[in-house]
């Protein structure tokens, strides 16, 4: 496996969720390794805040890292929630409100990543699911669609320009310090995404990578 720092040295990535328990391992690791992030939240003490359902707000905050940077390199979207109701009673403000957060905010930023990267070539990488990737569970049909929505949408891009790297990581539980069970460890959730940046990843680009962990049924 090739040291991350011969080919992450000096790279412009953005980090989305920068603020959240898996986003910040994402920026630590990444600058880790010589990249150049560009974090971004909702809160918190990241390099750009702002609402990332917001269309003017994120054409206006990649367009910022462009003219800083010059280019970019890597998209890691790590925005989501999670939340599960049975059908009966899921309201549609609730719906929409997980849409908004698991699918819109990424088309918006693919959108404008592949906006800045599309001539050069890039890397977006998005955060999927166990039950977007593969099936459905009770009370879970908000989250898995729309995190289903954001598989296709990787799809979509992968074949629409050959010049970007896509991927989706599908984690099913990430576990993070201290938790025990079945599921996948945030570092090594952190370490996959850092190897799809590499050149000899093109050869999945377009697909969703399944991060269930050793002990997932």
């Amino acid at each position: 496996m090739r040291d991350p720092r011969s080919y992450m040295q000096g790279k412009v990535v953005v980090v989305t969720g920068a603020g959240g328990r898996l986003g910040q391992r994402l920026v630590e690791r990444f600058t880790e390794v010589g990249a150049n992030v560009v974090a971004i939240g909702n809160e918190g003490t990241e390099d750009l805040i702002l609402d990332l359902a917001n269309e003017d707000e994120v054409v206006d905050a990649f367009e910022r890292i462009q003219r800083e940077y010059k280019h970019m390199d890597v998209l890691v979207h790590a925005v989501g929630t999670w939340n599960e109701w049975p059908l009966l009673d899921t309201k549609l403000e609730d719906w929409e409100r997980m849409m908004q957060i698991n699918l819109t905010t990424s088309f918006l930023c693919f959108r404008e990543a592949a906006r800045h990267m599309v001539k050069d070539g890039g890397t977006i990488i998005g955060i999927c699911a166990r039950s977007g990737l593969e099936a459905a569970v009770a009370r879970g049909g908000a989250y898995a669609a729309s995190k289903a929505g954001l598989m296709r949408l990787v799809e979509a891009v992968a074949a629409e320009h050959p010049t970007l790297n896509t991927y989706a990581l599908a984690p099913s539980i990430i576990l993070y310090k201290g938790a025990f069970g079945p599921g996948v460890h945030a570092d090594d959730l952190v370490q996959l995404t850092i190897q799809l940046c590499s050149e000899p990843a093109r050869a999945l680009r377009g697909t969703a990578l399944q991060a269930y962990g050793m002990h997932s049924s």
